[in-house]
């Protein structure tokens, strides 16, 4: 009378371990992505924060300061955020339509005249290229 073995075989084993062996190699290439995403994350949060920045900073001004123009800072000229890009620009705005407008406000028939802060930010993306963000803000004469 044979006794049967409790146990693994061999072949088992081996198979065992490549399937194993192919799940950790498929979670550990996710690391990197995972770093990739995050610095993304760091980085348009940055960005949002510049926009923001200036959005208030502009807006703060008394409405008859806020002069249109258009303002670049470009790449390491952004002190701490060396590897940023701003364009400002702040255009009149027609009040029916939101379109951009002449400067030339008829104070009496018109007598809430409208400004657009548009803020910019671009930055060099880990993934390659450039990314850009956007925020915009309407000011109006208080």
């Amino acid at each position: 009378m044979k006794k049967e073995q409790a146990g693994f075989t061999l072949i088992e084993i081996i198979i065992t371990t490549a399937i194993l062996a192919v799940g950790i190699v498929a979670i550990l290439n996710m690391f990197p992505l995972g770093i990739q995403i995050a610095g993304f994350s760091q980085k348009t949060t940055a960005a949002v924060y510049l926009a923001q920045e200036k959005i208030e900073n502009q807006i703060s001004r008394a409405y008859a300061d806020l002069s249109v123009s258009e303002i670049t800072e470009d790449y390491g000229t952004i002190s701490e955020f060396q590897g940023y890009k701003r364009l400002t620009s702040v255009v009149c705005l027609d009040a029916s339509d939101l379109s951009t407008a002449a400067c030339d406000y008829d104070l009496v028939n018109d007598p809430y005249p409208m400004k657009k802060v548009n803020v910019d930010v671009s930055w060099r993306s880990s993934f390659g290229g450039e990314e850009k963000i956007n925020l915009s803000s309407i000011v109006s004469r208080r």
